[in-house]
């Protein structure tokens, strides 16, 4: 039998090395393969990302571009531009994202909530807070002026004759300062008008407050009749199906205001929490300060100040002439100086 011859010691160390120096060649493609595909992807050609929407946005990105619309419709009062703009965030209730964070700067007491309130309201917005809130005015600095000069008197001498100054006092003159009017209070906004458009029997008492005196007017009253698709009604809280009065409470500046609700019943007693419920938080999705069933009960804002009364809200439909229909009514009262 044949066997076969061992391997010299030179064609082992041959073979080692060999293999050796092919494993180093595919280490050393690897690594330059790799840096130069890091080279390309992050140097040379970086991935850029373009044609990105305004609606791809994080939320407080898309508030930011919301307040730049506001403050540009502000100055140029174009609303089909601004619209053009908000019509980018592809939201089908831009008008009512508008109106919160309005409703959010003006909590923060940011400058610019009356600047989005106005962009709201010529959106389309009804709110009656939203208006109030437009109608702010915006406080301009009063200029002061500060004489830059004064006169030097300079004296003549004369030969003969020194002359002596008497000083006499100029009596100065004042300025009458007017006492300041309260701002006339403007009147109940009825949706949709009143009576004629509202149940049978509902009726409005004005406040008896003297000149000078704080009450609770009602400053905005919306009747949402069965199926009702004005005045935003199937947007609002309770929707078709809802039989309840909503009461919001705000101040002079279109902001929340906390007081007990006075409503009598029939027999003359006042409807208790059992009734009525507790007053709602801030948070409430209502966003009101009460809501409960609509009855005819005469509803009034308590307190210590005097208040409107409105009463005969049942549940009655004009349109169908229906007694016990699903309808709404939502109540704003806020709390001026006559």
């Amino acid at each position: 039998m044949s066997q076969l011859s061992p391997q010299k010691p030179n064609e082992t160390t041959e073979l080692q090395l060999g293999s050796r120096l092919l494993i180093a060649l595919i280490a050393i493609g690897l690594v330059g393969g790799l840096a130069i595909g890091l080279y390309i992807g992050w140097i040379a050609l970086p991935v850029e990302i373009a044609n990105v929407d305004a609606s791809d946005l994080k939320p407080a990105a898309q508030d930011e571009l919301i307040l730049l619309v506001a403050n540009a419709y502000a100055y140029d009062q174009d609303l089909a531009r601004a619209q053009e703009r908000l019509a980018e965030l592809k939201d089908p209730h831009i008008a009512a994202r508008v109106a919160a964070l309005a409703q959010t700067t003006a909590a923060q007491n940011h400058a610019d909530a009356t600047r989005l309130a106005r962009l709201a309201v010529a959106l389309g917005t009804n709110d009656a807070e939203i208006a109030l809130l437009a109608a702010t005015a915006t406080p301009t600095a009063t200029p002061t002026f500060t004489p830059t000069h004064t006169a030097t008197p300079t004296a003549t001498a004369t030969a003969t004759l020194t002359p002596t100054a008497t000083l006499t006092r100029t009596p100065t003159r004042r300025r009458a300062t007017a006492t300041p009017k309260p701002a006339p209070i403007a009147a109940t906004q009825w949706l949709p008008p009143f009576p004629a458009e509202w149940p049978p029997g509902a009726k409005f008492e004005p406040a008896n407050a003297a000149p000078g005196q704080k009450y609770w007017h009602l400053a905005r009253a919306l009747y949402c009749d069965d199926r009702d698709t004005r005045n935003d009604c199937p947007n609002l809280p309770g929707g078709d199906t809802g039989t309840n009065i909503y009461v919001m409470l705000i101040g002079a500046g279109g902001w929340r205001e906390s007081a007990p609700l006075k409503v009598v019943k029939d027999d003359g007693s006042l409807a208790t929490v059992a009734d009525l419920g507790p007053e709602k938080s801030p948070e409430d999705m209502c966003r009101c300060n009460y809501s409960f069933i609509a009855t005819h009960w005469p509803i009034q804002v308590g307190g210590a100040y005097p208040s409107d009364k409105i009463s005969g809200l049942g549940l009655y439909s004009v349109r169908m002439k229906l007694p016990q229909a699903h309808t709404r009514y939502y109540l704003t009262f806020q709390l001026v100086t006559r």
